[in-house]
C-alpha cells in the first residue's frame, strides 16, 4: 500500500507570516497566538476596529443631542429703539409719546411641536442604535465567512500536498517500472502529467488563499496574515425553525424600520400640529423723558402684548403637508414589511441549504470517501500486481483526491450557512 505522507505547503506564506504575525502583535497589543488565529478573536478584532459601526454610533449620539435641543423654547427676542420721537427738534423730552423701549419677544410653538419633534429625534436615534447592532451581526457574518475560506484554503492545501507526494511516488514507481519492463513510456508520461496538474492546483490555491487572507484583512487588518488554527471553527448554537421565524420580527434590521416608522408617525402628529396657533409673548418697557403740567415728571410705560397667528387657508399647505407625512410613514411600513418578506425567503433558502448541506456531508463521509479510499487501494495493489493498469489507478487516485477537496468544500459551505442562520436568528455568538 502507498502511504500518504503529509508534507508542508510550500508558497508566499511561508515567508511573510512571520513578519506579520510580529507587526499585527504590535497593532493589536498582543504577543501572538500561540495556537493560532481563531474564529472567536477574528470577530472581537473585527468588531473593534470597524470605523462603519462607530460611525453608526457617533450619528446616534448626535440625534440624541438634537433631540434634547429641540425640546427646548426657541431663543428670545431683544428689543431696542425709540418710539414717537418728533423730527423737528428731536428732542426726547418734547412729546408725551416719546419713549426709549427696551423690550423681549418671546415666541411658543404651536402646540405640542417641541415635545413631538424631541420625540421624533430620539426614534430616529434608536433606529441608528439598531443599525448598528445590525452592522456588528453582518460583520460578524462576513468575518465568519471570509476566516472559513482561509481554513478551506489551508485543508485544500494540505490535501493538494499529500496528493503531491502519492503521485510524486507513484511518478517514481512508474519510472522504475519503465526501466524494468513492467510499464510503458506513456504511462510514464502520464504519470508525470497528472504531477503537474497537482502542481498547478497547489499554485492555484495558493492563489485562493491570498485572496482569501486579504478579504479578511479589510476586517482585521494584519492579523489575517496570522497563523491560524487549521480545525473547523464550532458555530453558535441555532435554534428551532419556528423560534427563528418568530424572532425575524425582532431583527435589528425589522426593528430600525419599526424605528422609523415610529418616527414618522411621530412625523405625521407634528404636521397636525400647524393647524394649531402659534403664540408669541411681547413685553416692552418704555421710558420717558420731560415733565407732565404739573411739574410732575411723565411715568415709563410697560406693554404687555399677545399675538398669534390663525391658520385659516390649510387647503394648500397644512392639509398638504400632513398628506405628506402620512405617506411618509405609510411608505415606511411597507419598506419594513418589503424586508420582512425577503428575509422571511432567505431563511427558507438557508433552511434548505443547511438540510442538503448535512445529507451530502453524510453521503460523503460514510460512503463516497471510504468507498474512494477503498478503491485507490485495490488499484494500487492490481497495479503493483501487474492486474491492473496505470489508468485505471490514477483514476482511482484522482477520484479519491477530488472527494476529499469537495467535502472540505461542503464542510465550509455548510458552516457559511450556519453563520447566515445566525445573523437572521440576530446573535453575535
Amino acid at each position: 500500500m502507498l502511504p500518504m505522507r503529509i508534507g508542508i505547503p510550500r508558497g508566499y506564506w511561508k515567508a511573510v507570516k512571520p513578519a506579520c504575525a510580529i507587526l499585527a502583535g504590535l497593532l493589536i497589543g498582543i504577543d501572538g497566538y500561540a495556537d493560532g488565529l481563531t474564529l472567536e478573536e477574528a470577530e472581537r478584532l473585527a468588531l473593534s476596529h470597524d470605523p462603519s459601526v462607530q460611525a453608526v454610533q457617533a450619528e446616534s449620539q448626535a440625534l440624541q443631542e438634537m433631540a434634547v435641543a429641540a425640546g427646548q423654547l426657541p431663543d428670545p427676542l431683544l428689543k431696542l429703539g425709540m418710539m414717537a420721537l418728533p423730527v423737528d427738534s428731536f428732542d426726547l423730552s418734547q412729546e408725551a409719546m416719546t419713549q426709549l423701549q427696551v423690550g423681549v419677544v418671546q415666541r411658543f410653538p404651536r402646540g405640542r411641536s417641541r415635545a413631538l419633534q424631541s420625540e421624533q429625534i430620539i426614534e430616529r436615534s434608536r433606529s441608528m442604535d439598531q443599525l448598528a447592532h445590525d452592522r456588528q451581526m453582518q460583520i460578524t457574518r462576513t468575518v465568519r465567512e471570509f476566516y472559513l475560506d482561509v481554513i478551506l484554503q489551508m485543508k485544500l492545501a494540505n490535501l493538494t500536498s499529500a496528493a503531491r507526494n502519492v503521485f510524486s511516488d507513484l511518478a517514481e514507481i512508474t519510472q522504475d517500472y519503465y526501466a524494468s519492463g513492467r510499464a510503458q513510456q506513456q504511462d510514464v508520461l502520464r504519470a508525470a502529467v497528472e504531477l503537474g496538474r497537482i502542481e498547478e492546483r497547489a499554485a492555484r490555491i495558493a492563489q485562493e488563499e491570498e485572496k482569501a487572507r486579504a478579504m479578511l484583512a479589510v476586517y482585521i487588518s494584519d492579523s489575517a496574515y496570522l497563523g491560524m488554527q487549521r480545525d473547523w471553527p464550532r458555530m453558535g448554537k441555532l435554534m428551532s425553525v419556528d423560534a427563528i421565524r418568530d424572532r425575524l420580527v425582532k431583527h435589528p434590521r425589522i426593528l430600525a424600520l419599526q424605528q422609523q416608522i415610529l418616527a414618522a408617525d411621530k412625523g405625521v402628529e407634528l404636521a397636525r400640529q400647524k393647524y394649531k396657533p402659534q403664540f408669541a409673548l411681547d413685553v416692552t418697557y418704555g421710558g420717558r423723558n420731560g415733565y407732565n403740567p404739573d411739574g410732575s415728571s411723565r411715568a415709563d410705560l410697560l406693554s404687555l402684548m399677545l399675538t398669534m397667528d390663525v391658520p385659516l387657508f390649510t387647503n394648500n399647505r397644512q392639509d398638504r403637508v400632513t398628506a405628506a407625512k402620512i405617506a411618509e410613514s405609510s411608505a415606511a411600513m411597507f419598506s419594513r414589511d418589503d424586508l420582512l418578506r425577503r428575509m422571511k425567503n432567505e431563511l427558507d433558502l438557508q433552511l434548505a441549504n443547511l438540510q442538503r448541506q448535512t445529507e451530502r456531508l453524510e453521503l460523503y463521509e460514510k460512503t463516497l470517501l471510504p468507498q474512494a479510499a477503498f478503491s485507490a487501494d485495490a488499484s494500487f495493489e492490481a497495479y503493483q500486481s501487474s492486474v491492473g493498469d496505470l489508468t485505471a489507478l490514477m483514476r482511482a487516485r484522482i477520484t479519491q483526491y477530488e472527494l476529499q477537496l469537495e467535502h472540505a468544500r461542503l464542510q465550509s459551505e455548510l458552516l457559511k450557512t450556519q453563520a447566515r442562520l445566525l445573523y437572521l436568528q440576530g446573535d453575535l455568538a
